[in-house]
C-alpha cells in the first residue's frame, strides 16, 4: 500500500490535515519539497498581494502541480534544518508567507512562517 503522503490520494484530505501530515513527514523524512523552475524557486501571490512560497512533504506531491500547469518546474528537496534555519526565517523577515502542502484545487493553509517553524520545532522535540 502507497504511504498517503506519497499518493494523490493525500490530496483529496482537507488543507488541515495536509498540514499535520506535511509537518510528520518534514520532521520524520528531514526535509521538504519545493517547486523550481529555470527562473528560480516557484512564488505566488495571495488575494492579499503577499508572496507565498509553496511547499510538499513529498517529491510526487510537488510534481503533481507542476505536471498540472505544464510548467517546466521540477521538484527540489530542502533539508528540514536549512528550510528551518534559512528559508522559513528569511521568509518571515522579507514578509512571505509558507503555501503548505497546496493541492491541485488551490486549497492550501497559507501561514506565516515563523508559526510553522514553531509547528515543525513542537513536532521534532515534543515537550520541550
Amino acid at each position: 500500500m502507497t504511504a498517503p503522503h506519497a499518493s494523490s490520494d493525500a490530496f483529496s484530505l482537507p488543507a488541515p490535515e495536509r498540514y499535520f501530515l506535511f509537518v510528520t513527514e518534514a520532521t520524520a523524512q528531514g526535509k521538504v519539497w519545493a517547486l523550481k523552475g529555470e527562473g528560480g524557486f516557484v512564488a505566488f501571490r495571495d488575494d492579499e498581494g503577499h508572496e507565498c512560497f509553496p511547499f510538499w512533504p513529498a517529491p510526487a506531491l510537488a510534481e503533481a502541480l507542476a505536471d498540472d500547469d505544464g510548467s517546466d518546474c521540477r521538484a527540489e528537496p530542502l533539508t528540514l534544518d536549512i528550510f528551518m534555519d534559512r528559508w522559513l526565517t528569511g521568509m518571515a523577515r522579507d514578509g512571505r508567507l509558507v503555501s503548505v502542502f497546496p493541492a491541485p484545487d488551490g486549497t492550501a493553509i497559507v501561514i506565516d512562517p515563523l508559526t510553522l517553524l514553531q509547528d515543525l520545532r513542537d513536532e521534532r522535540e515534543p515537550g520541550l
